[in-house]
């Protein structure tokens, strides 16, 4: 049993929020209490999976010399910026999803708050099914988009086909013909920057979690992206650590999927730049194309059971993402 006394008092917190969840349709102005107390039990809960891997949460509350600023502390960890060990950073993610699966607190699929990437909020809502959570989501996450770059038609158009269509053809699947999955703890933010190396042991660091629970392979949605400069190596070997979903066939379009998500994450984090905007209608476009008819068309199987990036979507022309973005210290979006 810990000694620490702050474990007890983020259980505390963490069975109070369980009880009383905060849905994103009931948020309220305090966006600096959010983000902070998101992180706080985010990372307390991914913690608890990763001891030894994760800074340990300390809490999180308000400066009392300046009201409205809010804090996270956490255990501190000097870090080396390199990119981790392909094996070692698999291994970590694929024990967590592991260790966790099943264990979602309610059954389903969400969190007990919002959490927030930069500072854009997260729809956790608690789901039934896996569909209706990732819908719930990238609709979320397309509205705070549209707010930082404005309406477009054709884009509309594209989104509605991929919620009506494309997420029901690569999702549904999962939980029906016999086939199901459970729900497991999601970092969701794995980038490079949120997986460091200790500059004392040189032991792998995640940190700035922005946990739910969910399909183990949605946490792989950044690798996806040359970006981040993850990519094949990693999303091989956590197909060998880990097995694929069924329907196998469909790996490679559900990862296109997930890594959809942030590409409109970026989009919305930069209101003067288009790029990312037409990098994610390319990606919507494209899987809109490959199945107009939803949920008609069925998966094939594929000889090779691993994926091979070589053959996925090229993104040309990408920009390497602002620290001050990434920090969340930005305010072009209110929520």
């Amino acid at each position: 049993m810990s000694t620490n006394p702050a474990d007890a008092h983020t259980e505390k917190i963490r069975r109070e929020r369980e009880a009383n969840p905060i849905t994103i349709d009931h948020l309220d102005n305090n966006l600096g209490r959010r983000m902070m107390e998101g992180a706080f039990l985010s990372d307390s809960v991914y913690a608890s999976y990763a001891p030894e891997n994760v800074p340990t949460p300390i809490g999180f509350g308000e400066l009392k010399n300046e009201p409205g600023t809010w804090f996270y502390v956490c255990e501190f960890h000097d870090m080396v910026d390199e990119l981790p060990d392909v094996m070692g950073l698999v291994n970590i993610v694929a024990k967590v999803h592991r260790a966790s699966m099943g264990k979602s607190p309610t059954g389903k699929f969400g969190f007990a708050v919002p959490t927030h990437l930069a500072n854009i909020p997260n729809n956790n809502t608690w789901q039934d099914t896996w569909e209706k959570w990732f819908t719930q989501a990238m609709q979320s996450m397309y509205e705070f988009e549209k707010k930082t770059h404005g309406v477009d038609e054709e884009l509309d158009r594209l989104f509605d086909a991929l919620c009506n269509k494309v997420i029901p053809r690569l999702l549904r699947p999962l939980e029906t013909g016999g086939r199901s999955i459970e729900p497991c703890l999601i970092h969701s933010d794995l980038w490079p920057g949120n997986c460091m190396l200790d500059a004392d042991t040189g032991e792998i660091i995640l940190f700035d979690s922005c946990a739910f629970w969910g399909h183990n392979e949605a946490d792989l949605g950044p690798w996806r992206a040359p970006r981040y400069r993850l990519g094949r190596p990693y999303l091989r070997q956590y197909q060998k650590v880990m097995e694929m979903s069924e329907p196998h066939a469909d790996w490679d379009d559900r990862n296109a999927l997930y890594a959809l998500r942030y590409d409109f994450l970026v989009s919305a984090l930069y209101p003067n730049e288009t790029k990312f905007r037409e990098m994610a209608r390319r990606e919507t476009r494209a899987l809109v194309e490959k199945f107009p008819d939803g949920l008609q068309e069925e998966a094939k199987p594929v000889e090779n059971e691993y994926y091979d990036q070589s053959n996925a979507t090229q993104r040309p022309g990408e920009i390497e993402l602002d620290p001050e973005i990434i920090a969340g210290k930005i305010s072009n979006i209110s929520v």
